[in-house]
């Protein structure tokens, strides 16, 4: 069963460092929402249930309650959530309101992704974010007053200028907030950010690997002292309080992106995305195109897959086996159980030469069922997969 992932392009500030595909031009919103249900209508078999709804963007609680309401009507009527299905909403801590809050309640979202990033007035000023600590303090405890109990942060650390203790902060003000989940990020510099373009003209400096690296490292272990799980390179929760969706994707099951700059993913060899063009992707899906023709298999055996077919607005690759087989080696890598030997088949005796090294160094965990990156290991994770890569040269 996959998961629906909706990407909202709108923002009401550009943060500095974001390069996420969204707009602050909120003119077209009306028109992107039915272009969203559009896509919808057109790549998913109606009626066919979906694991897990994630809204993301962007920042899709800048919608008006009447475009969530239609959003949500759509996706009951056409790709119901399956009963105890996590619906997330990212959601930036000035939307946190008692009005919002409660409208969200009514339309059945179960879990809320905040961008909380720090508690830092003057980070967040440098940020260019909308919202000041305090207010991202007594938003979240507004929603949990409202009844939202699985409420995720965002926070981001080895920003410039900072140090240990104030990351340790942070985390400890998170932590005091009773919130089951977080994502933490290290601060990275992409091209075309206004971020970039400070550093490149000397106006802010560039992040430090090794402050970055100090952060980490305390705060898995800081986390696992005080009862938590991080069971991913970017996310950690108490015990039971996984994030459905997301875990979804590191597994390497099925999603449909609906939304520009959406990918899509049909858990066996086709990957899609849409442009990140909110012009093209209006113009593309303004009206419903026929949805596609019905399966060659009997009905009783037809699968909930996306259509994943290109559009105007819309790019796909197929991948081969080996694509597959070093995406798999990629995604185990970043998760608590690492790669199984299963999911290798005949290349483990090479991987086992491959990674011998770094089992040496103490990066990585090695056991007759898995391997597994330590701590230290996940500091050069991709350095270690790309190691483990299987070539066109290495099959039988």
């Amino acid at each position: 069963m996959a998961g629906l992932y909706l990407h909202v392009p709108y923002c009401r500030k550009a943060c500095t460092y974001c390069d996420f595909h969204f707009s602050t031009q909120l003119s077209t919103l009306p028109a992107m929402v039915e272009a969203m249900q559009n896509e919808l209508r057109a790549r998913w078999p109606q009626g066919h249930p979906m694991a897990t709804w994630y809204w993301g963007g962007g920042t899709p609680s800048v919608l008006p309650a009447a475009s969530m309401e239609a959003l949500t009507e759509t996706l009951r009527r056409h790709s119901p959530l399956q009963p105890g299905g996590e619906f997330t909403l990212e959601a930036n801590p000035e939307d946190l309101t008692a009005d919002h809050l409660a409208a969200w309640r009514r339309l059945g979202i179960n879990r809320l992704s905040v961008g909380v990033q720090t508690f830092v007035d003057a980070r967040l000023a440098w940020m260019n974010r909308a919202h000041t600590g305090r207010q991202a303090q007594e938003g979240i405890a507004r929603a949990q007053d409202a009844g939202f109990e699985n409420i995720s942060l965002d926070l981001i650390y080895g920003l410039p200028g900072t140090s240990l203790g104030e990351w340790q902060d942070n985390v400890g003000m998170a932590l005091e907030l009773g919130t089951p989940h977080l994502s933490t990020y290290a601060l990275t510099v992409e091209e075309r950010t206004a971020l970039h373009h400070a550093i490149q003209s000397g106006k802010t400096a560039s992040p430090d690997d090794a402050r970055a690296s100090e952060d980490f490292l305390w705060l898995r272990k800081h986390l696992r002292s005080q009862g938590w799980d991080p069971y991913e390179i970017s996310n950690a929760s108490l015990p039971g309080w996984r994030a459905q969706h997301n875990s979804a994707y590191w597994a390497g099951e099925a999603y449909l992106g609906i939304g520009p700059g959406a990918h899509s993913f049909d858990g066996r060899d086709e990957r899609r995305w849409n442009l990140p063009n909110n012009a093209r992707y209006l113009k593309a899906w303004a009206q419903t195109p026929a949805p596609p023709g019905p399966s060659n298999q009997p009905a009783n055996q037809q699968t909930s897959q996306p259509s994943n077919q290109p559009t105007s607005c819309s790019e796909s690759e197929h991948l081969s086996p080996l694509d597959r087989l070093n995406e798999r080696i990629m995604t185990s890598l970043r998760r608590a159980e690492g790669l199984s030997r299963g999911d290798v088949g005949d290349h483990a005796k090479a991987l086992d030469g491959a990674w011998e090294t770094y089992v040496r160094k103490g990066w990585m965990l090695q056991t007759a069922e898995a391997w597994s990156l330590t701590d230290e290991g996940l500091l050069w994770m991709d350095r270690i997969a790309a190691d483990g890569f299987v070539s066109a040269e290495d099959l039988p």
